[in-house]
């Protein structure tokens, strides 16, 4: 089978199974451009991953400010390698993914989306940043083993262009046990609404920020914001959270928890 396929059947997303190749954890033939794994390979990889074992050591992080740095510089010359190799390592030193998330990317990409406003970088530059992180986000994403605590929806308010805080909202519940159905940006109210029916979410979870204004006619079904759309939900029996600017993920997971 291709690494696709043993992605598929071991429940993971196909970048963490590279991974598991590169690191040599999940052995794999290279052929031509792509990798292929045996029945029995695979088979010995899930038997080991199910042996007990200890908690794995985690690395303390003394310093964020000087990971902050190297990643803002990566992301301001569009270095994607790089990137990758400072967030890889840290999530193979097993630093929880809230904490890459609220002490590493969002502080990285704050600083980009602040040196936008000030005109010290294009907003080419900005996007191309966002297109890494979330590849880079895609890269650490986890399926953790265990009943799910039950199925959320994470989009980005109609209006709003920034998708990355949904990224990662949808990356942190995600690893705390959530089926998550992150649906991005950019879709109308209405598709929002259909779809969180559709999958009986106990939680819909919209990112947002800033409040965009209401437009009647606009191309999001006439309601462009986001406490509209709550309400809309509300209505349908959706438990919502409103991750407004200022919002913290930690936040997020808990408040999750309690619904």
């Amino acid at each position: 089978m291709n690494l696709q396929e043993a992605a598929n059947r071991l429940g993971v997303h196909y970048q963490t199974a590279y991974r598991w190749v590169r690191e040599g954890r999940l052995t794999a033939t290279k052929v031509r451009s792509s990798y292929e794994v045996s029945d029995e390979e695979l088979a010995l990889f899930v038997s080991e991953r199910a042996l007990p074992s200890g908690p794995p050591e985690r690395l303390t992080v003394r310093n964020w400010e000087h990971h902050q740095e190297r990643l803002y510089e990566a992301l301001i010359d569009g270095d994607e390698l790089e990137a990758r190799a400072i967030v890889d390592r840290l999530f193979d030193l097993h630093v929880p993914l809230l904490e890459l998330c609220e002490s590493l990317l969002g502080p990285a990409m704050r600083e980009i989306g602040d040196a936008w406003h000030r005109g010290d970088i294009s907003i080419a530059i900005e996007r191309r940043a966002t297109a890494i992180l979330e590849r880079v986000l895609a890269r650490i994403s986890t399926n953790p083993r265990g009943r799910p605590r039950g199925t959320v929806v994470v989009v980005t308010a109609p209006g709003d262009a920034h998708s990355l805080p949904s990224a990662m909202a949808a990356l942190v519940l995600r690893d705390d046990r959530w089926k998550v159905h992150h649906l991005g940006w950019n879709l109308p109210v209405s598709e929002i609404v259909d779809f969180s029916k559709s999958v009986e979410a106990e939680l819909v979870v919209i990112s947002m920020t800033f409040q965009p204004a209401y437009d009647e006619n606009g191309p999001y079904g006439g309601l462009n914001d986001a406490d509209g759309l709550a309400k809309m939900l509300e209505s349908n029996g959706h438990k919502v959270m409103l991750g407004r600017p200022g919002s913290s993920l930690t936040d997020l997971v808990e408040e999750a928890r309690k619904h």
